[in-house]
């Protein structure tokens, strides 16, 4: 490691190339040379409480992801290998660097930093990427894989990721729609197969709508609605001309479907505007469930949840049209209503990929909801 303001430099968010062979010691002398200069008086110390590796498909997601890790970082410090592939013709090229993220400490307080390794590789060299990311794991720490696109299934360098890590993270948000669907399949195949866990943000986008939904029946008067539900209506947010992303509203019936016990019934119809109905059972009697695109509500996600029971009770969230971060949550119950505005950010990706990052084990209430989900969108094809 050269002079104090270089490694200062990468301290502070630069990269530096390097050779491949030379990582880890490049990083040992980074690690010695921050602790024997306070920085200004800081003490900067090393930490690392897990493993994540990050699948970027391009330079601009690669800059992205940096960017949301540092963010995390607070909360995970980690080895990140963020990998910069392309698979097309090339001379089969493979590029290092790294960086470190550091967070601003109380006065008086330690720096704390983590570091990240960056590898870009084109051509040939991104089916043998693996020979380079594994030995650059620490060891005894969790390996989260974060594949930032539709996983490849059957791809030799995915395969060979997932097979060392302990938990799979996507975000079906960025399955392009008109491949939802198959790509769904393939993350509910994976985790009935349970050798990795896998995690969906899109399913920790929607932690806030399944708890104010929960939340009607703790109150006594709602609660003998809740099996005696007949309907569920779901209206996502889309954007004219455009194919309809329908994911979150099946993962919210998913979940309905899962934690009530209801089965499967009436073959599903999809219309020409691309909305899904279909029916469900149960111990009560039928459900009818319709999930729909909202083109006069243009975005992304769910617009509303609206529930009702025996003509007797509706149960209803719906995102403010003048302010995407509050929810109108209206309860009628024998024509006696109520209702209230709840604020309702919508999170960030670094948040939602914290959430992840805490989670040990399978998230068996996700994957119930995501079984569920894959068999009404095969009935509603």
């Amino acid at each position: 490691m050269a002079a104090p303001s270089e490694y200062r430099a990468i301290l502070g968010g630069e990269a530096r190339p390097v050779d491949v062979a030379a990582i880890e010691h490049e990083l040992t002398q980074l690690w010695k040379a921050a602790a024997e200069d306070t920085l200004e008086g800081r003490p900067v110390v090393r930490a690392c409480v897990l493993n994540l590796v990050a699948y970027a498909p391009s330079e601009g997601t690669a800059e992205h992801i940096s960017e949301v890790i540092s963010q995390a970082s607070g909360r995970h410090p980690s080895r990140s290998i963020v990998i910069v592939a392309g698979p097309g013709a090339g001379s089969g090229r493979l590029q290092a660097s790294f960086s470190a993220h550091c967070q601003i400490p109380p006065e008086g307080g330690k720096q704390v930093c983590c570091e990240q390794i960056t590898l870009h590789a084109s051509g040939p060299a991104v089916d043998e990427l693996h020979g380079t990311v594994l030995p650059l794991l620490v060891p005894d720490l969790p390996i989260f894989l974060w594949w930032h696109d539709e996983p490849p299934w059957t791809g030799h360098l995915f395969r060979e990721l997932l097979e060392a890590c302990d938990r799979l993270v996507v975000d079906s948000a960025d399955f392009a729609p008109e491949r939802a669907g198959r790509a769904l399949v393939g993350l509910q195949r994976l985790a009935q197969e349970g050798d990795v866990a896998v995690s969906d943000l899109n399913w920790s986008r929607l932690t806030q709508w399944r708890e104010v939904v929960a939340q009607f029946f703790d109150a006594p008067p709602a609660r003998q609605y809740l099996d005696r539900l007949d309907r569920v209506e779901v209206e996502v947010a889309s954007l004219r001309g455009r194919e309809p992303d329908l994911t979150e509203g099946l993962l919210v019936v998913g979940w309905l479907a899962s934690r009530l016990g209801w089965t499967l019934e009436d073959g599903g119809r999809r219309s020409r505007g691309g909305a899904m109905a279909f029916g469900l059972r149960s111990a009560a009697g039928p459900v009818a469930v319709k999930i729909s695109p909202d083109p006069a509500h243009p975005g992304e996600g769910l617009h509303s949840i609206r529930l009702g029971a025996a003509g007797r009770a509706t149960f209803a969230v719906t995102r403010a049209a003048d302010d995407q971060t509050c929810v109108a949550v209206t309860a009628e119950i024998s024509k006696s209503g109520h209702s209230r505005v709840v604020r309702m950010d919508p999170p960030s990706e670094a948040a939602l990929l914290c959430e992840e990052l805490e989670m040990h084990g399978h998230d068996t209430v996700f994957e119930e909801a995501l079984a569920q989900a894959v068999r009404f969108m095969k009935v509603g094809r």
